[in-house]
């Protein structure tokens, strides 16, 4: 379920704001000159809140659209058929409409058909002045839309300013959409400003101090006049400040018009603390263009058209254009920046490498970062599409959705993959980045952020994308592959890579090529023999060019992993059934004083199964697995398939499995998982089965090699049940008297070892 969709308006605004969105300014009409009781009014009477809301609680918990905080009325209210005109008394003109929603907690307006020719001036405000938007100017607009913030209280007012020189040109505006807000004041109190959950981060305190470009690249936005998400600008291989949003395709309203979206920079606390009101030094743009979106991966790109200067978003704003790496490289950490519930931006740490993953019910594999948050930070509601970014500042996907909450600090997150958006098979313009982000197709795998304010280097080698030293390896050898890429502007040539293990790089690899700028290489070092155990391998590049890099914030990265000398890769495959929120596992020593690896919660899909994985690495021996679910009614529930897994090796022999007939397990479910291997036998697993598994009664083995077999029967614990030999090719095994539970076969022949698991029921 996309539990990060919007459930918030904007300020409930007792503050007075001025020109929070628009040049500034102040409207040209007033009590000086006319008064309002004179203005036409148009009056829109309240809609059935009580089915609006019984609407809302299903669509709430269903995830799949915008959560809705207003009811749309569509009109058409122009300067032909409403307001009033008058005229100042210096010759210029100015068309005034008051728009009152019946009890509404906000009113916000779409407009069409717009043209302000040079000089004209548009303003919306509230009526004592105390909330002006504008004015509103030809370069706002986006092919004639716009598309205002939220006006606090129920009544709106339009002033449309024609200078005396202009009377007479045309000017045109047509009102279709009056969004009357009813999911605002109340609630808004307890979910916007101030109110997110008490363990969210400011995103000035400490720990956010080298995330500050990243920040200023993050935006709250507003989707189709009563929708909220998170986003940010993301930069292209170009560095021109093309003003690219990335957000969550679930975000995206095919029944509104992304012309008169709202972008808000810079609403944030300028220090740790949360202040008193509500910070007014933030700054709107209104317009965009859909430039590209996904469902698999729940991407959405967006171009910014309204408010530009020069083509980018004004230098005021201070704005970053924050890079990306396509490679799918699991990152050591990731940080996420945000507006959960609304309010002000929040940051939120993972310090763990992420697991790659398929959630939110993707149709494709891989598709999702699953996130754990740590420092008792997270997300909630309208973080949607927040950017993710790995330990090298750069974007690796948008927030889909997930279970993490300040009341739930150990669920779940899922990102939709950047590497999965780039440019998969079948796609074009329209349904992946590659076109908009790599417009020249240099073929770049990771760009940096750009900062319009900042110099641009001539040389600067970066590194990224740790490969082969990451999770947990099967094995003492270790072969590192990083990524080297120039950001600078002068081809590079040659550097120097110093890596090494768990803090020294005493290791030394000199490579030459030739990159231009944004081209990368793989560079393979060579395979390090390693015992048992965990490790952080480093590495960093210097000496471009034989010379000094004038940016060494990128030059290092660092990865995680552990080695386990002979170890068994272990697969677990889960379907569950509709009701995953409540599903999580935990792979255990036998003892369970120590865990190994762990798994959700997962997502709610109503009707549908959700499906998971799990890759182990594993040493000879025996482990407890155990499933728990929150409900207690196991995998269980009304319109949903029962779930069910299994546990196979790298042989895809079954070590253990839960079936669905017995997915009814109440709150908790413990399995035994054994793992064996023989050094220098042949398995042939697949010259022998077994049947039928479960048993009850007797168990067949047939097996197609000849001569004497050995048959060795074990339980899960590894103790020996009953052990014979037979020449036999089919032989029948008492399994009647064995108590129910896992055991395990292991038959040694002329041609190798092999073992396999059935369960008694």
């Amino acid at each position: 379920m996309n539990k990060k969709l919007l459930t918030c308006a904007l300020l409930t605004l007792s503050l007075s704001l001025v020109a929070q969105q628009g040049d500034g300014g102040l409207p040209k009409g007033g009590k000086s000159t006319h008064s309002m009781k004179y203005v036409d009014k148009k009056f829109f009477s309240e809609p059935d809140i009580s089915a609006l809301r019984a609407e809302d609680e299903v669509t709430d918990k269903t995830g799949n659209a915008p959560w809705r905080f207003g009811f749309n009325n569509s009109t058409s209210l122009n300067m032909t058929n409403s307001g009033t005109w008058n005229t100042l008394p210096n010759g210029a003109k100015i068309w005034q409409l008051i728009i009152t929603c019946e009890n509404a907690l906000t009113v916000n307006l779409t407009l069409d058909n717009v043209t302000i020719p040079e000089g004209n001036e548009l303003y919306v405000f509230n009526p004592d002045k105390s909330f002006i938007l504008g004015k509103f100017t030809a370069y706002h607009l986006y092919e004639g839309n716009l598309g205002t913030e939220l006006v606090p209280g129920n009544t709106a007012i339009l002033e449309y300013y024609i200078p005396a020189k202009n009377v007479g040109q045309a000017a045109t505006l047509n009102v279709n959409t009056v969004t009357h807000g009813y999911r605002t004041s109340g609630e808004f109190q307890a979910k916007a400003f101030g109110q997110a959950g008490s363990c969210n981060m400011n995103v000035n305190c400490a720990d956010g101090a080298a995330w500050v470009d990243q920040r200023n690249g993050a935006v709250m936005l507003v989707s189709g006049s009563n929708g909220f998400c998170s986003g940010s600008l993301i930069n292209n291989t170009l560095n021109d400040g093309k003003p690219y949003v990335l957000t969550a395709n679930h975000c995206y309203n095919s029944n509104t018009n992304t012309a008169s979206w709202i972008f808000r920079f810079n609403w944030q606390a300028t220090g740790c603390a949360n202040p008193g009101s509500s910070p007014t030094n933030f700054n709107s743009l209104s317009g965009s263009v859909l430039r590209a979106r996904r469902t698999p991966s729940d991407f959405c790109l967006v171009e910014i058209t309204g408010g530009l200067v020069n083509n980018t978003v004004p230098a005021s704003y201070n704005a970053y254009f924050s890079g990306w790496d396509n490679t799918g490289a699991i990152p050591t950490s990731a940080v996420s920046i945000h507006h959960p519930r609304g309010d002000i931006k929040k940051i939120s740490f993972d310090d763990n490498p992420l697991v790659i993953s398929q959630g939110m019910s993707s149709t494709e594999s891989n598709s999702t970062w699953t996130v754990k948050w740590d420092r008792n930070t997270t997300t909630e509601s309208a973080s949607s599409g927040s950017p993710l970014f790995d330990q090298n500042h750069r974007i690796i996907g948008q927030l889909w959705g997930g279970g993490a909450s300040c009341s739930n600090l150990n669920g779940s997150d899922f990102y939709g993959r950047l590497i999965n958006s780039w440019n998969p098979a079948g796609s074009n313009s329209t349904n992946h980045l590659k076109t908009w982000l790599d417009p020249n197709n240099i073929g770049a795998s990771v760009v940096d952020g750009y900062n319009p304010n900042g110099p641009n280097l001539a040389l600067d080698a970066a590194m990224s994308n740790p490969q082969g030293v990451t999770g947990s390896i099967c094995s003492a050898d270790v072969s590192p592959k990083v990524t080297i890429v120039n950001t600078g502007t002068t081809t590079l040539t040659s550097a120097t890579i110093n890596y090494g293990f768990d803090g020294t790089t005493n290791l030394v690899y000199n490579w030459t090529g030739s990159l231009n700028q944004y081209q990368s290489s793989i560079i393979i070092l060579p395979t390090i023999t390693l015992t048992s155990g965990n490790y952080v391998f480093n590495a960093i590049v210097s000496n471009p060019n034989a010379s000094t890099d004038q940016n060494i914030s990128n030059n290092t990265i660092t990865s995680s992993f552990s080695t386990i000398t002979n170890g068994t890769p272990i697969t677990l495959n889960l379907t569950m059934d509709c009701y995953g929120d409540e599903i999580s596992w935990i792979l255990q020593n036998m003892s369970g004083s120590t865990t190994l690896y762990s798994g959700g919660p997962y997502t709610y899909n109503p009707g549908v199964a959700t499906n998971a994985t799990g890759n182990f690495c594993l040493s000879n021996g025996c482990y407890k697995f155990t499933m728990t679910d929150a409900s207690g009614d196991g995998m269980t529930a009304n319109l949903c398939p029962n779930g069910f897994y299994t546990i196979t090796d790298q042989n895809n022999v079954v070590l253990t499995q839960l079936l669905a007939s017995n997915a009814n397990f109440g709150s908790t479910h413990i399995d035994t998982v054994c793992v064996s291997t023989t050094a220098g036998l042949k398995d042939y697993s697949n010259s022998w089965k077994m049947y039928p598994n479960p048993t009850s009664d007797n168990l067949t083995i047939e097996i197609s090699t000849e001569g004497i077999k050995n048959v060795q029967i074990t339980n899960a614990t590894g103790q020996i049940i009953q052990t014979f030999e037979s020449d036999l090719n089919t032989m029948v095994v008492p399994a009647s008297n064995l108590a129910k539970g896992m055991y395990f076969i292991r038959l040694t022949s002329g041609e190798g070892t092999s073992q396999k698991s059935f369960i008694v029921k």
